[in-house]
């Protein structure tokens, strides 16, 4: 879309709300007629103000149900939506995360979804590192799982979900319609089943890590809110 044209559109609509009749109606007639012009809907000019941020995840084509998790946490806290995507470069699959909102939610959500995955690997990594290397490689995944999950846990304990309004809702359910006709859901792989007793130390573990991350959303979602910083 004619990004000029959309700009001139929204101040004109923008001047349509004036408290001065003659001047709103002046404003809503040649919004009218810009939209008219370039051929704008009404719903054109709402959903570009909708942004989008991708983010690696650093999975396979089919991810492991923490990087879902990651996901929609980070995208609950900040009024986001998310679309994973699958990528094959010719040699191997990997998965994007892109997320979508209003309000610079997409880049806020896909810089906390970036920050708090690093740390989560090398948590996760470290942790590993602890066990005993005759395990069963099923095991010692099983187990970084549930460690993972019980990491993610603790910290959406810190997150207040982000309530947009009816409008706003509106306007990303336009945007997605717009974008996508008919999405799949993404079934990520859930590598904890056939948890043993002895499995209970990784979620233990997990959320104790977890509780020392920091995931402080900031003043309106900022994006230099402090996330991912372990907490003395």
């Amino acid at each position: 879309m004619d990004s000029k044209a959309l700009d001139k559109i929204k101040k004109c609509l923008r001047l349509a709300k004036s408290s001065n009749a003659n001047e709103a109606a002046a404003a809503l007639r040649q919004a009218q007629k810009l939209m008219a012009k370039h051929g704008f809907t009404t719903d054109d000019v709402a959903i570009s103000d909708v942004d989008s941020h991708t983010a690696k995840t650093g999975a396979g084509k089919t991810p492991p149900a923490y990087v879902t998790m990651l996901g929609a946490m980070v995208a609950n806290a900040f009024g986001a939506e998310t679309v994973y995507q699958q990528v094959y470069d010719g040699e191997r699959w990997s998965l994007n995360v892109e997320f979508y909102g209003l309000n610079s939610a997409a880049e806020v959500a896909g810089y906390a979804f970036e920050v708090l995955g690093r740390q989560l690997k090398r948590d996760r990594t470290a942790y590993l590192a602890t066990l005993n290397k005759r395990l069963k490689r099923a095991t010692k995944v099983r187990r970084g799982d549930l460690y993972a999950q019980a990491w993610l846990n603790a910290v959406s304990k810190q997150v207040t979900r982000h309530q947009r309004t009816e409008a706003e809702n509106a306007i990303v359910e336009a945007y997605k319609a717009k974008r996508w006709n008919d999405l799949e859901t993404l079934k990520p792989r859930d590598n904890t089943k056939g948890m043993r007793s002895h499995d209970h130390s990784a979620i233990h573990q997990g959320y104790q890590d977890g509780k020392k991350v920091s995931f402080h959303q900031g003043v309106n979602g900022s994006r230099h809110a402090q996330i991912g910083e372990v907490a003395s």
